[in-house]
């Protein structure tokens, strides 16, 4: 069952070097919003309380404002007009060169020009990236050289040309196959989740029906961001999970029904503790 399953064993050896400087513990870039501010400001948010040293939100300058107004922690590179599309890939580009971690889509919306801009981007990009909501359906059509951890539910799962099951164990082989497949890790959100890069397959059990709350996708893309900066994929993916749903259980232990994706970022720390 250790094995099979995520628990507090997998947060071991997550500490910071004492001897550390700025830019040590990783860097995040999140692209995404337009259509949305709240998305990418989570998964900002949540990267910083999963332990990144710095985190840089790239988003249209339409949302800039908004998305900076959240909190000074966040460093804001405003992109020129209101979607984020084709004309920006250089630019993101260069942003991500200076990150360990790119996390693509949270609030990025589905037009077209923004599904070129993900393909335009990930054909060029050969770092780290963990790719989620509207991104995601544009994963299994590119070449790219990039090391992707991508974070569907079970609709976007079958979007992007995987099959979905009831029975976890069923569920568990499946994705393991369509990762194999993919050649990327994948974490398949659910009651139970699942982790598979094709090699290696892990369930979660943390969480609750709470977080079917709208943004909990959001905080788990940054939070997975945040130690991918730090750790191999699919660890990253298997603790983020862990650690995520955790921070849910105590958000609705607090606020029952009452759980948003904003109580989750705050409890993240104390989530990722291996006490």
């Amino acid at each position: 069952a250790a094995e099979w399953f995520t628990g507090p064993g997998d947060l071991l050896g997550l500490d910071r070097d004492p001897d550390s400087h700025k830019g040590d513990n990783g860097e995040v870039l999140v692209v995404g919003g337009g259509p949305y501010t709240g998305a990418p400001t989570l998964s900002a948010m949540a990267a910083l309380r999963a332990g990144a040293d710095l985190v840089r939100v790239a988003c249209p300058e339409s949302v800039a404002g908004a998305v900076q107004g959240f909190s000074p922690s966040l460093i804001v590179r405003a992109l020129p007009g209101d979607r984020v599309g084709p004309a920006h890939v250089d630019r993101v580009a260069s942003l991500a060169a200076e990150s360990d971690v790119t996390v693509l889509g949270p609030g990025l919306g589905g037009g077209d020009g923004a599904r070129e801009f993900v393909r335009e981007f990930l054909t060029g990009y050969d770092g780290r990236g963990v790719v989620d909501a509207d991104a995601l359906r544009v994963v299994p059509e590119v070449d790219t050289d990039a090391d992707l951890i991508c974070t569907p539910h079970q609709g976007e799962l079958v979007d992007m040309g995987g099959e979905r099951a009831s029975d976890p164990d069923e569920r568990a082989e499946l994705v393991d196959e369509f990762a194999g497949g993919l050649g990327h890790t994948l974490l398949v959100k659910g009651a139970v989740d699942v982790v598979a890069d094709g090699d290696e397959t892990r369930l979660n059990r943390t969480g609750n029906p709470g977080m079917t709350v709208g943004g909990t996708g959001d905080v788990l893309a940054g939070t997975v961001g945040a130690l991918a900066a730090v750790t191999e994929p699919f660890r990253a993916a298997a603790v983020g999970a862990y650690a995520v749903g955790r921070a849910g259980d105590a958000a609705a232990e607090a606020n029952g029904a009452g759980l948003v994706a904003t109580d989750l970022p705050d409890r993240l720390p104390e989530a990722m503790r291996d006490e």
